[in-house]
């Protein structure tokens, strides 16, 4: 994954200015009071970590990983490798289908979702009208939006009987053959990666120098030619790189194909679950995780091989000119404007539909008609439902158990991590000590950020099979009980919040911690006291991306939610299973609500603590 978007709400970048010592002796210095020449260091990013406390703090997330994720894996690893049953899934015509599809399921994800995004991507990168920053700051919803409740207004709205079939056979008497098939996998794939396709591409867009596309027209190139031959080919790095992680995000795609398949499509993730919950053939299934794993963990490889060919050093570039949308008056503006009307009428169908059709399906009766809270009130019952093997109002409790609890897990993980990865970056580039020194701390340094990344390269089912295979016996017997999904969440989160937090870190300047050192604070005092202030929009940013993490993740816990322990996706997933829609829907409409509001609470009380530390360090002398 690229670095967190500058043009969110919540950035890991401090405000302009805001990493600076206040005047008037307020802040860091008293008044009056100035550094000693000698003392002065040049600007730049934080220094590398030296202090003993931080090198003990390691302890605690190399410890957590090397029992939570290494030996999850090396459970997968020590089952899988036997000779006899790795060759039998590799030799199995079945099996090598499955492998196949899975890849041209995600090749084909991957361009519908390019074709969708760079429309958009074009309309923001090239005109200027009402709305334009809120359009893209709606690219960021789907991001935060639970899978298996899309997947749910998919069924709604795309089904044999869904409102999209109603009204097209009310109105030309046929109907589309989407779900249950290839194409309602693509579309499903395309609503998550299209919006990731185009704040890539739209940021590919900008670092264009327009200089390069006015020089081409002053020397007589049309409009036309100037795109195809300085555009697009200054566009290919951004394209690449984001249609690439769209790729691996559909290779390992799980519930959009368990729920929109049918059980007639079968990725290697619903074929590992199928295996391993169904049919209980551990054997295949720890086979097929490994496999699995090996290719997902190829494709991440080849991935940041693309992002380390195509990364090229940021410089100032003169903002684009935007021309103003206008009403078409030429036979090209008019061709323009039918095909942005064409994509923005091709977006409404596939984004607002399936999520107003499951509000709509969670107020309606299944056969009666009419509008009723019939299903929000099942949802709301505390009597036991024999189907769900708990109420469902639990699920809704242990969503919110379980991911407080992950984000304090994969928080206390990721900081150290981040602090390393933060403070060494000068050292890794060379800009302290000698040549040599420097480029062996940064091959350091990128080998233990690409070990910190790894798992968002491993299946979230092949990682829940491991965790259920390496903690169902003494000493660690965690298996059915709500730790072993709270370790699960945090190893699969922790790597957002170091995506967040490590940006936030490294942006502060030097001088700063080292002002606080030089009066007598010490180093863990001045990481807490200093460092961290100054970082906390990544902090909260961080913490954000993991508390919906946990609460939208449903491909290891299904795998690992026993009895009692249910999540609200899973138990959406349950109630897909018994084909309650109108409770499915309910519960879906529920999750939105859970993570809409658990997400403006959590940013409401980060900003609140974030003014009463700015307002504290304001007013505290040192």
């Amino acid at each position: 994954m690229g670095e967190p978007d500058t043009d969110r709400p919540l950035t890991g970048e401090p405000a302009p200015g805001g990493n600076r010592p206040p005047a008037g002796g307020r802040g860091l210095l008293p008044a009056g009071r100035r550094l000693p020449v000698a003392g002065r260091l040049p600007a730049g990013r934080l220094g590398p970590c030296r202090a003993s406390w931080l090198r003990l703090a390691l302890l605690l997330p190399l410890g957590f990983l090397a029992v939570f994720f290494v030996y999850p894996l090396w459970a997968i690893a020590r089952e899988a490798l036997l000779p006899p049953a790795v060759l039998s899934v590799l030799t199995d015509p079945y099996f090598i289908d499955v492998f196949q599809f899975s890849i041209g399921q995600a090749l084909l994800s991957t361009l519908l979702s390019v074709a969708v995004g760079f429309p958009l991507a074009y309309l923001l990168s090239t005109y200027r009208f009402p709305g334009r920053e809120l359009l893209r700051s709606l690219t960021l919803v789907p991001f935060v939006l639970p899978t298996i409740s899309v997947a749910v207004g998919f069924l709604l709205m795309f089904g044999q009987n869904g409102f999209l079939n109603r009204a097209l056979y009310a109105l030309f008497g046929l109907r589309l053959p989407i779900l249950y098939s290839l194409t309602g996998v693509l579309l499903a794939h395309a609503f998550y990666n299209a919006p990731l396709l185009v704040r890539t591409i739209h940021a590919a867009w900008e670092a264009i120098d327009p200089s390069l596309e006015e020089a081409a027209r002053t020397l007589g190139a049309s409009p036309r030619r100037v795109f195809w031959t300085v555009t697009l080919p200054a566009l290919v790095p951004g394209m690449a790189t984001g249609a690439a992680l769209a790729f691996i995000f559909c290779f390992l795609s799980f519930p959009l194909v368990l729920t929109l398949g049918g059980g007639r499509l079968a990725t290697v993730e619903v074929e590992i679950y199928t295996q391993v919950r169904l049919l209980l053939n551990y054997r295949t299934g720890t086979v097929l995780a490994l496999l699995e794993t090996a290719v997902s963990l190829l494709f991440s490889f080849g991935y940041l091989l693309l992002e380390r060919h195509f990364a090229r050093p940021a410089g100032a570039v003169r903002p684009r000119p935007l021309r103003p949308l206008r009403l078409p008056r030429r036979g090209r503006e008019w061709l323009v404007a039918a095909g942005l009307g064409l994509v923005f009428a091709v977006l409404t169908v596939l984004y607002a539909g399936p999520l107003g059709a499951l509000i709509y399906h969670s107020l309606q009766l299944p056969r009666e008609g009419g509008w009723t809270l019939r299903w929000y009130r099942y949802v709301f019952a505390p009597e036991y439902d024999a189907i769900l093997g708990d109420t469902p109002l639990a699920s809704i409790r242990n969503s919110l158990l379980f991911a407080l609890a992950t984000t304090g897990v994969a928080m206390a993980v990721a900081l150290p991590l981040s602090r390393v990865l933060a403070g060494g970056s000068d050292q890794g580039h060379g800009r302290a000590g000698g040549k040599g020194q420097g480029r062996g701390l940064g091959h350091g340094l990128a080998a233990l950020e690409a070990l910190a990344m790894l798992p968002l390269a491993i299946s979230p089912v092949a990682f829940g099979f491991g965790v259920l295979q390496a903690f169902n016996r003494p000493p660690l017997l965690l298996s059915g009980t709500g730790w072993a999904i709270v370790a699960a969440h945090s190893v699969l989160a922790y790597p957002f919040v170091i995506r967040a937090v490590r940006p936030a870190l490294g942006a502060i300047s030097r001088q700063l911690p080292e002002v606080s050192r030089t009066l007598g604070a010490s180093a863990a005092r001045t990481f807490f006291r200093v460092e961290l202030p100054l970082a906390a929009t990544g902090l909260l940013t961080g913490a954000l991306l993991s508390f919906g993490f946990s609460l939208a993740e449903v491909s290891a816990t299904v795998l690992l939610a026993g009895p009692g322990l249910a999540t609200m996706p899973v138990t959406l997933y349950h109630l897909l299973a018994a084909r309650n829609f109108g409770g499915a829907s309910a519960m879906a409409v529920v999750l939105l609500v859970v993570t809409a509001v658990s997400f403006t609470g959590l940013e409401a009380a980060g900003r609140y603590w974030l003014r009463r530390a700015a307002g504290a360090a304001g007013g505290r002398r040192w």
